[in-house]
């Protein structure tokens, strides 16, 4: 036992020297008895020599301590200072967020810039990060102007304050405002993040240059689209119904079987069908099938190129001679009947089996396929052709050529799509309608049961319909291009070693118009966020809201006795020490049972100031703070 109270006396005196700070001359004198009281209770096992003080190790550690009492009051470390109006830090958050504002808004608006980052999302990204740094300012500067509405507006509790400074909804006796106010304000960003992310559906666009992306001249000409070029036997019928598929869709009735109105001309249909009026349709000319199959290759989902040139069309127009010469126009359909029925193919009838058929009549191949007579008339039978004098009754002329025109289309990863063009009218050199005027079609033979399909309706269900002539000339024009597209393409025969038919001149594919190089202008278009003034002002809302933060708190706000440092340290530093007994009990747990209010008060004395707190129960009649406001360029302690 000796070993025992032997280290309970070092093990004493160790704790005297590191953890106890006396107060005054008596705590020293109360270690000693203390010593005394544990030396008494081992009176009889400690030996003579363990019971002398003086000879302790630690003596000479707790005389020392006794001494150090009386060492002299260090000077106080508080910075004293005048109220800012605006402090370094605030006027960063401000700054740094309108350059985050500027670089978002630049990010969406700039073609070029928004373009470049429309790739694997990049544009969401750094917005995302830019408002991210605008929540970090805004978060800085919020604290500020709570704690001043606390103060001015508030019951300026200290269980508020509290909740402000540490930014948690759920402290202890938070009041349900500033519940309210830190929800709103933690979920701002939040919702912000989510908001900026639903304007999707823009583009912008980029201008590339065609030779040098591609690595060649642009080639357009009478081309099926890529993919179509070898299907069937070349007689065109399925390049027909691809090409004017999207149109049978648009003009074809709704359900209800109400006609539809005319579009707004001119209008684009699929890949090439451009619908110029009431009376005429034009199928313009292509890019060559390898050029489109090169731009597909550069693109990812989402992204189109849209290509713009100047291009040679098939144009099918209603004739109106009928009604100007009717003489001239029932002579001219009389010769060409008559000698159509001399030739095989020309004069053609497909009977839809519901007392209707349709009939095509055009000058015998080869020969001058321009004018084309086409009519919904009287069925005569499965195996009887119209007489000419029952044909003329309802044949309508329409001449086919080539023309001028204008397109813009739109490649993508799944295909092309014509989205505008124009014809201004302007025909081609006749070297460049022999394909139509000196070529052998039999369009009859091989596009009557299309035909059906598509003109047949206007026969009876559909009859009187406003779409009959559009739909008569698109037939028209598309028979024509289909099968000019299929038969003397270069593509459909030989690219390199290319001959034009023997009905022709020595025609280059070139001189003839069937494939021609075209300076184009092409614009490479990528998904990006919609460039819209609701997306700029949703990134403006932080900014903007710091920006007001900082003119409450130095005007309005100014003379509120707290600042920026507003904390632990400036109220231990101010607080009235005989007031703090009221906290007692809460060191570690943090919390009171009932509401505790913080006076806040000011004096100075024209140089110098001063701001103290008050820890103190609330009282019904008592106002949230005093009249004493801070005073500007006072030094206040």
């Amino acid at each position: 036992m000796l070993w025992r109270t032997q280290l309970s006396r070092n093990l004493l005196n160790d704790m005297a020297s590191l953890f106890w700070t006396p107060l005054n001359g008596t705590r020293d004198h109360e270690l000693h008895a203390f010593e005394a009281d544990i030396t008494d209770d081992t009176e009889g096992l400690v030996p003579p020599q363990s019971r002398d003080r003086q000879s302790s190790p630690h003596s000479q550690d707790v005389s020392s301590f006794a001494a150090s009492n009386h060492q002299p009051p260090r000077p106080p470390l508080g910075r004293p200072t005048t109220k800012k109006r605006f402090h370094i830090v605030h006027l960063s958050a401000a700054i740094i967020s309108l350059l985050c504002l500027a670089l978002a808004i630049t990010a969406v608006a700039s073609e070029d810039v928004s373009w470049h980052l429309g790739v694997n999302n990049r544009q969401l990204i750094v917005l995302g990060f830019l408002l991210s740094i605008m929540n970090m300012c805004f978060s800085s500067v919020t604290p500020t102007l709570f704690l001043h509405l606390e103060a001015r507006f508030g019951p300026s509790t200290l269980q508020n304050y509290n909740g402000i400074l540490v930014n948690q909804i759920s402290s202890s006796k938070l009041s349900i405002v500033w519940r309210l106010i830190l929800g709103i304000a933690l979920a701002l960003p939040l919702g912000l993040g989510v908001a900026y992310k639903t304007f999707t559906g823009g583009s912008s666009a980029m201008v590339v240059n065609v030779t040098a992306t591609i690595g060649g001249t642009s080639s357009y000409g009478m081309f099926a689209p890529p993919g179509l070029q070898l299907i069937g036997e070349k007689t065109g019928v399925s390049v027909f119904s691809n090409a004017t598929l999207p149109f049978a869709v648009a003009a074809s009735p709704p359900q209800n079987n109400s006609e539809q109105p005319l579009p707004s001309f001119p209008q684009p249909y699929g890949f090439n069908i451009l619908l110029l009026g009431r009376k005429s349709a034009a199928m313009l000319d292509i890019p060559q099938p390898s050029y489109v199959s090169a731009v597909q290759v550069l693109l990812v989902g989402g992204e189109s190129w849209n290509i713009t040139a100047p291009v040679f069309a098939t144009v099918a127009t209603f004739n109106h001679s009928k009604t100007t010469d009717e003489e001239g126009y029932k002579s001219f359909f009389e010769d060409m009947c008559e000698a159509a029925g001399e030739s095989s193919g020309a004069y053609t009838h497909a009977s839809m089996m519901n007392d209707w058929s349709v009939v095509l009549l055009n000058r015998p191949s080869p020969g001058n396929q321009s004018p084309q007579f086409i009519g919904l008339t009287r069925d005569s039978g499965i195996e009887h052709v119209p007489t000419c004098s029952q044909f003329y009754p309802f044949a309508k002329l329409f001449d086919t050529n080539r023309q001028y025109c204008r397109g813009t289309w739109s490649i993508t990863r799944g295909g092309i799509q014509l989205v505008d063009g124009s014809c201004n009218g302007t025909i081609l050199p006749s070297e460049k309608q022999q394909i139509i005027t000196s070529n052998g079609l039999f369009l009859g033979v091989w596009y009557m049961n299309s035909l059906v399909e598509f003109i047949g309706p206007f026969a009876n269900s559909r009859n009187g319909s406003e779409w009959t002539i559009p739909s008569m000339a698109t037939a028209l024009a598309a028979m024509v291009w289909s099968r000019i597209s299929v038969l003397n393409s270069p593509i459909s025969q030989n690219e390199i070693h290319y001959e034009a038919p023997k009905e022709w001149a020595a025609l280059t594919a070139e001189e003839a118009g069937v494939m021609y190089p075209v300076h184009d202008t092409a614009k490479h278009i990528r998904p990006t966020l919609r460039k819209s003034g609701l997306l700029y002002l949703l990134l403006s809302v932080q900014p903007l809201l710091i920006l007001c933060i900082l003119g409450l708190t130095a005007t309005v706000l100014y003379s509120i006795p707290l600042d920026r440092g507003f904390g632990l340290i400036s109220i231990l530093s101010g607080v009235d020490r005989d007031s703090l007994d009221i906290l007692a009990g809460a060191a570690l747990s943090g919390k009171l049972r009932k509401d505790v209010k913080l006076n806040m008060r000011s004096y100075h004395d024209g140089l110098k100031g001063a701001v103290e707190y008050q820890v103190k129960l609330p009282s019904p009649t008592e106002r949230s703070m005093g009249n004493e406001k801070l005073a500007s360029n006072i030094i206040y302690h």
